[in-house]
């Protein structure tokens, strides 16, 4: 007598199955949040080079930078704050601590949403070009 070999899974390499995939997800989920997060904080560092760049094109025309981190926009307004494409990282522009708006900027990026998870919550870019960062080490930050 044949028998017949049956068709389908048994429960136990049902439940083998499931258990790798659990073992697979608690590895590859943090990794995959911690990639999603450096994604937001490269997106706020290509922002704050854009405001740093326009500030100095501002200042070239003007003489002077403004806390505007939109300053080639007509007209320019004093306070206003920029926003990162994907809505990340809200970028606002100040005096520096040694001067006034005049003389010196410092751009904030503000994680925002999701991105408030991660570990760098600002960054910063002043017009001699330092960087900083809260939340975690400048380089840390920055390199990442």
């Amino acid at each position: 007598m044949k028998h017949k070999k049956p068709n389908g899974f048994t429960l136990l390499e049902l439940l083998i199955v499931v258990a790798i995939m659990g073992v697979l997800t608690t590895f590859a989920l943090p990794a995959y949040q911690n990639s999603v997060l450096r994604s937001g904080r490269a997106e706020a560092k290509t922002e704050l080079l854009q405001v740093a760049s326009d500030q100095e094109r501002y200042f070239s025309n003007f003489n002077t930078y403004i806390d505007d981190a939109l300053p080639l926009n007509t007209p320019t307004v004093a306070g206003r704050d920029r926003t990162t494409q994907n809505g990340f990282y809200a970028i606002s522009v100040s005096a520096c601590g040694a001067g006034t708006i005049a003389t010196c900027f410092v751009a904030t990026a503000t994680a925002q949403n999701d991105q408030t998870a991660d570990a760098c919550t600002t960054l910063t870019y002043t017009n001699t070009g330092a960087r900083g960062a809260t939340g975690d080490t400048t380089n840390e930050c920055w390199q990442r």
